[in-house]
Formats: C-alpha cells, sequence, structure tokens
C-alpha cells in the first residue's frame, strides 16, 4: 500500500473503532491499481456526517448536504464521505435528494464507470461489486449498471469517458461507447465550466487522437463552445505534435491555432476563461500568425512564460522554432522591467515640472522601448540628455 494511504489510516481505524465501515474508494484506488501517482484519497463510511464530526477534533463542512465533512488529520485534509444513494436527476447533473445508506454496495453503484467503483479497506483487500479490477485489467471504460441511466443521471460523465479515452489510453466497452452516442446531445445541459475541466485534461492526455476521433464520430463538438461544424479543426487539432506534458496556457492555444476563430477573445470567453489566461492565449496567437522574427521589445513584452508559450505553439503546428536562442536573447536585454529602469514617473514630472497625465504614461513607453531596442543606455544622466535634445545614445 502506498505512503498516501498509510498517512490515511488512523481515519478509517479510527472509524471502525467507533463501529462504522470505512474504505478508500474511487480515482485513487483506479490510479494505485494502475500504478500512477495517488496525489490525494477520498474516504467512504458508513458513520453519518454527525456520527464523522463526533469522532475527530477538527472538522469541516465542506459538503455536509451531500454527507462530505473534511477531517483535519495533523497537517492532512481528507474528505470523509457518507455511504448514499441518489434520487432522480434534474438538469442532468444534480440528484433531487440525497439519501445517507449504510451499505457500500449501494453507495459504489450510483458511481459512473466501474474502474471507479472499487473500495480498498485498510488492509488493501478490494470490494468490486461490479469487477472494475477486470475492466482495468482490460483497460475498459465501462460504465455501471446501464449506461444510459449512468449518462442521463449526470450529462458530464459523457465527457469523463472521452477524457478517461485519453488520459489512461483505455478503450470503451461497445454498450458503453453506444450509450454515449445516444445521449451525447444532453451535454447541451452541461456546465461550460465542468465541460473545461475535462477538456483540459483531455487534451493533455496521451490517447488525445483517440479522443478526438471519438469527439467527431459522435458529433460531440455540435455541443462544446464554438466548436459546431468544426470537425476539420479537431482533425487538425489531433495531428499536432504536443510535448510530453502541455501546460493548460498549452493546450489553449492549441484550439486557437486549430480553430482560427474570428475572434479569440470571444472564442475562450464562451468556454468561460479567466481574463488572464485569455490575453495570455490571445498574445500568443498574434505573435504566432504574424509569422515574424522576435524583436527585442515583443521579447520583453512577452517575458519568459510568453516565450515558452509561443515557442511551444509554433511546435505544435510545425513553424520553425527556436526556445533557447528565445530565452537567450530576452536574458541579453537590458531590462526585464519596467522597475529596473533608471528613471520613473516622478523624475519625469520633476523634470518637466509638470503633473501626470496621459503624456506621463506615453513617455515612459517611449523611453522603455528604446532602452529595450538598446538606442538608449539604461542611465540617469543618459536618458536627461535624450530628453534634452531627443538625440538616443549610444
Amino acid at each position: 500500500m502506498d505512503l498516501i494511504f498509510k498517512k490515511a489510516l488512523p481515519v478509517l481505524e479510527t472509524l471502525e473503532q467507533a463501529g462504522y465501515e470505512a474504505y478508500f474508494v474511487g480515482g485513487a484506488v483506479r490510479d494505485y491499481l494502475l500504478k500512477r501517482d495517488v496525489n490525494d484519497v477520498d474516504i467512504a463510511t458508513s458513520a453519518f456526517p454527525e456520527e464523522v464530526k463526533q469522532l475527530f477534533r477538527k472538522t469541516y463542512d465542506t459538503g455536509i448536504e451531500h454527507g462530505t465533512v473534511t477531517v483535519r488529520l495533523g497537517d492532512e485534509l481528507y474528505e470523509v464521505t457518507t455511504f448514499r444513494t441518489e434520487g432522480k436527476y434534474v438538469d442532468f447533473r444534480r440528484p433531487s435528494e440525497v439519501k445517507f445508506v449504510r451499505s457500500l454496495e449501494e453507495d459504489l453503484l450510483r458511481r459512473d464507470f466501474t474502474m471507479n467503483a472499487i473500495a480498498m479497506d485498510k488492509s488493501g483487500k478490494l470490494h468490486d461489486p461490479f469487477s472494475g479490477e477486470l475492466a482495468i485489467l482490460r483497460r475498459e471504460i465501462k460504465a455501471v449498471g446501464e449506461p444510459e441511466h449512468r449518462f442521463r443521471e449526470d450529462a458530464l460523465r459523457i465527457m469523463r469517458a472521452v477524457r478517461f479515452l485519453s488520459q489512461l489510453e483505455f478503450t470503451l466497452e461497445e454498450k458503453t461507447r453506444q450509450a454515449l452516442k445516444k445521449e451525447v446531445s444532453l451535454l447541451a445541459h452541461t456546465a461550460v465550466e465542468r465541460i473545461r475541466v475535462e477538456w483540459v485534461k483531455l487534451v493533455q492526455g496521451k490517447g488525445r487522437v483517440c479522443a478526438f476521433k471519438l469527439i467527431i464520430e459522435t458529433c460531440m463538438e455540435r455541443y462544446l463552445p464554438g466548436l459546431l461544424d468544426k470537425k476539420e479543426a479537431l482533425a487538425k487539432l489531433a495531428s499536432f505534435k504536443f510535448p510530453e506534458k502541455p501546460s493548460e496556457d498549452l493546450v489553449w492555444l492549441s484550439l486557437v491555432l486549430a480553430v482560427h476563430p474570428d475572434s479569440v477573445r470571444a472564442f475562450l470567453r464562451a468556454w468561460k476563461l479567466s481574463n488572464q489566461q485569455t490575453k495570455r492565449t490571445e498574445q500568443a496567437y498574434a505573435l504566432i500568425q504574424e509569422e515574424k522574427p522576435w524583436t527585442n521589445y515583443k521579447l520583453y513584452q512577452a517575458q519568459i512564460e510568453g516565450i515558452r508559450l509561443v515557442e511551444s505553439g509554433k511546435a505544435l503546428i510545425g513553424q520553425e522554432n527556436d526556445l533557447q536562442v528565445a530565452l537567450a536573447n530576452y536574458e541579453a536585454l537590458p531590462i526585464h522591467a519596467r522597475s529596473e529602469m533608471a528613471i520613473d514617473g516622478r523624475f519625469l514630472m520633476a523634470f518637466y515640472e509638470k503633473t501626470g497625465g496621459p503624456w506621463l504614461s506615453e513617455l515612459l513607453i517611449e523611453i522603455e522601448q528604446k532602452i529595450v531596442s538598446g538606442e538608449l543606455q539604461n542611465q540617469e544622466e543618459a536618458i536627461r540628455r535624450w530628453l534634452l535634445d531627443g538625440k538616443s545614445e549610444s
């Protein structure tokens, strides 16, 4: 058993000593069986939330309406969730009610795929009523029970299936595949924010080509922001040569490079990206579309992360790129931030005996550009002389 599970054993032991059942469940168990890194563990128990809270000194009601109590054990936090069943789903995403139960099997029955419906006790013994371990051995994504019911309960499971196809490099069990094709339109009822999280993980997966093929085959792109009638763009995206671990920024840049939307900003807003991420992607896309060599000022504006993103984007589409040269040229710049300039706005206002205004911002930018380009030395006296006669210093 991995160390991350061993550290959490006192939580299981405390629950069991009080007469309750307790198990590790979900993705942690799946990844453990796959010999993948396990970053956190979830615990399921027959104890009801108030019973859990009575057993531990420090707890937090992080999702108590759904049976989840976060337990602090030393420096670690563990989500402990009561076994539950769920009522009829509304909006294809939320159960109308949650009912706490004492049965592990009833709890596992509500989960999406058999590989995620495995529990492991404190001794490492598996409790696997739906043959999830066998599905893992077969590298197969198979819905728990009737796949159509699972997808109708929560339409995001359609997206999760495709994400796991890419992330785990599994195949879809045939009955689950047919149900996904039949119910794919339910994605229209799913919040963009939830789809966005799955999309990033999908593109970052090594099996992304198979995932894109399934998206195209099932016409799933119709229900993804800005991708209606974009099958060719998705096919192009599948052909890109991604690095081993693409960043989230590169995920969005790759999509924009494949789609070429009329407005990058509007396209990414449809995906509800943050303003910062939208801006980074928009700027990188514009630089790549120019197909021009880096200038000193563009390197200065992009900074290291922007340079990395642009060069990675160029590599995706087979455009000439050289990250090391670009970074070396950036490091050779006379300054890397306005704060490194020898003068500031107060100096200029004193020099001209004027208060601030648009002129000040414009002049600071002009001086900044000349320093970065090498036309003006970054020294107060050199800048003073340039201000007096308008001539750049060598």
